[in-house]
């Protein structure tokens, strides 16, 4: 039985551990990417028809961004991560939308840059979420042995 302290460290009973650094970079390849192009996707349609920002809400952007956190936090444990760097994963993912509402929306569409950190701010949460979700999930997956 691993110890909980081997976890947080990225060790574990059925998976091998890895640099911190090697299992972010091995994690995080295909989220940012996944995530760079929805957030390119979204802001574009916004750009072209304004009136869709009543559609892209809170109750419809928290589910997309949590599973990206998810994925993140699940991925980096199954590179050899622990939780906390799973944790780093989800708060390096998180930073693109924050990056996309203030700079994107907030300055470039003009809503302004309170409204843009403040949805930049949910948006890093739902990531950072979804990544310990994802994290506590793989870490609390039974070992091959047991």
């Amino acid at each position: 039985m691993t110890s909980y302290a081997e976890v947080a460290a990225g060790s574990s009973d059925s998976r091998t551990t890895a640099h911190p650094i090697a299992a972010l970079r091995a994690a995080l390849i295909w989220p940012i990417v996944s995530l760079l192009v929805t957030g390119m996707w979204h802001f574009t349609v916004e750009a072209i028809w304004p009136d869709l920002r009543t559609l892209f809400v809170p109750a419809v952007l928290g589910p997309i961004l949590l599973s990206y956190g998810a994925w993140a936090g699940y991925r980096t444990v199954m590179a050899g991560g622990g939780y906390v760097a799973a944790i780093v994963a989800g708060a390096i993912l998180g930073l693109l939308p924050l990056m996309l509402d203030i700079v994107g929306f907030g300055l470039i569409l003009g809503r302004g840059i309170d409204t843009g950190a403040l949805a930049g701010i949910f948006g890093f949460s739902m990531v950072l979420f979804g990544s310990l979700l994802g994290a506590g999930f793989a870490v609390s997956r039974p070992s091959v042995a047991a």
